[in-house]
């Protein structure tokens, strides 16, 4: 296990110093307040450890956990209880997510409990769908295409301001928490098939549960009156460091003790209602992860929260208020870029990925084929804020392009793409890029809540295309390589033996 941590530790490392190391000069080019440079140092450290910690822990536990009840649920053969555990299970692990909560305190036309059930029913709702896909072998393309056409029937009938909402809300509820116990819940499901679509479904659970938010917030944006102004106030905490750092880490200890603690309680009944579903040896491992999890949560959401949250949104006032336009598209290129291989999330499903196809597509080919995704996704969202074009326009082209992948790329890139939509958009990108956005929208006077909202959504859609693509290129390059191989043979044949 030592050794496990160790290996997490050097790969964190290598992919966040460099981000670190970018925004601390940018930082100080700039002449941002050294209080501000010192606190994006912590909270690059804090960042580190934290991601280090919460990807051991995660490998440890919720993977183990999520698989057994996933293949045990399976042998119970009951459809009902089956379906409504999920059912459940998609609830309390999305109300578990921290993203979530911290997107509905930024929603002020919605109350935030109101939103979070809502989102988390949402999720719940797609996730048993997604059960009863994998149960009765039901086409995920077909799924997706009805999900999406009942989205964008939605849109005609809320205000303009709920369109980036809803879109923002399923890429904050797929996160550091629920994705790892998805993918696992998904292995635990198929894992007594043995039809060859088996691996096809393994994956594609995040993509369907990432649809559930966008149908719910459009029913209630139904019901509530959206509202175009945004407080920027959460930017202005001029306390000491050390007294900052002390509040926020103390209100992670109890957010992330309400977000762990619904799986750890179902993990408690599973295992009491299971007694020999974890050898002593799998619980001892459990314990450890759950711990690693909860401390590594802790330290990344307090980096995040106190650092990079302030220094995104002071860096994008500062290249508009010094006349640095052209600038943002390589810095924030570079930074979307290496954002993606920081993001825990990112990382698990990548790892599994690898683990599925048997190495026959890597975890770094995905982490690039991604990245690149983002920087399309990032340079299209500053051009929305600088000519303010409404979100819809991208949406519908993004999505329908999307859905006609599905009919050219495998099966299993399909999935893997939906997936990978529904997990790119973690801590990171809620708590750097999108205040960096935000400071650009104020700066050159554009509206936040309908040109800076939307910037997850546009990362979340870009992995739907870019996975698809490289499905494309996996396919033909297959076929290339059989037709090579029986060129191989005919021209090696002895023909000598059939004459």
């Amino acid at each position: 296990m030592i050794d496990n941590l160790k290996k997490s530790f050097k790969e964190t490392t290598i992919i966040v110093l460099p981000i670190c190391i970018i925004v601390t000069i940018i930082s100080s080019i700039f002449n941002l307040d050294k209080s501000v440079i010192t606190s994006f140092m912590i909270s690059s450290i804090f960042l580190i450890i934290g991601i280090s910690l919460f990807t051991f822990g995660a490998d440890l536990s919720m993977m183990m956990i999520g698989e057994k009840l996933g293949s045990s649920l399976i042998k119970s053969k009951k459809i009902g209880i089956i379906l409504g555990v999920i059912l459940l299970i998609g609830i309390m692990i999305t109300v578990a997510e921290p993203d979530l909560r911290v997107l509905a305190e930024q929603i002020p036309s919605i109350p935030t409990t109101t939103l979070i059930l809502t989102i988390s029913l949402g999720v719940g709702i797609m996730l048993t769908i997604a059960a009863i896909k994998i149960l009765f072998k039901l086409s995920l393309r077909t799924i997706l295409i009805i999900s999406y056409t009942l989205v964008f029937a939605l849109l005609a009938f809320v205000p303009s301001s709920f369109i980036p909402i809803a879109f923002d809300s399923s890429g904050v509820t797929t996160g550091p928490i629920s994705v790892p116990f998805i993918l696992a819940l998904g292995i635990g499901l198929t894992a007594f098939r043995t039809d060859s679509n088996t691996k096809n479904d393994t994956f594609g659970l995040i993509g369907l549960c990432a649809v559930g938010p966008k149908i719910m917030v459009l029913i209630l944006g139904m019901l509530y009156q959206g509202t175009n102004t945004y407080d920027t106030s959460i930017y202005n905490n001029n306390l000491p460091l050390l007294l900052q750092y002390t509040e926020k880490f103390l209100e992670c200890i109890k957010s992330v003790s309400i977000s762990l603690s619904p799986i750890i309680g179902l993990f408690i009944v599973f295992n009491i209602i299971k007694k020999d579903a974890f050898s002593k040896k799998q619980i001892k491992k459990i314990i450890i992860g759950l711990i690693a999890t909860f401390l590594g949560l802790c330290l990344f959401l307090t980096g995040v929260d106190v650092g990079f949250m302030k220094t995104g949104f002071l860096l994008g006032q500062e290249f508009i208020n010094n006349n640095l336009t052209k600038y943002i598209i390589p810095f924030i290129s570079v930074i979307g870029f290496l954002v993606v291989f920081a993001e825990p999330a990112v990382k698990i499903l990548t790892n599994e990925v690898e683990k599925i196809t048997e190495g026959s597509i890597t975890s770094n080919i995905m982490r690039i084929t991604i990245s690149i995704g983002v920087i399309i996704a990032l340079l299209l969202a500053l051009l929305r804020v600088i000519y303010q074009i409404p979100i819809f326009w991208f949406l519908v082209v993004a999505y329908a392009l999307a859905m006609l992948l599905t009919f050219l790329s495998p099966k299993m890139f399909t999935a893997i793409a939906f997936d990978t939509g529904g997990s790119v958009c973690g801590p990171l990108t809620a708590t750097f890029i999108l205040p960096f956005i935000i400071g650009v929208c104020l700066a050159s006077n554009s509206n936040i809540m309908l040109d800076a909202f939307g910037l997850i959504a546009f990362i979340a859609t870009s992995p739907l295309i870019m996975v698809q693509l490289l499905g494309i290129i996996f396919k033909i390059k297959t076929k290339q390589e059989i037709n090579k191989k029986i060129d191989e043979t005919i021209i090696n044949y002895d023909w000598r033996t059939t004459l």
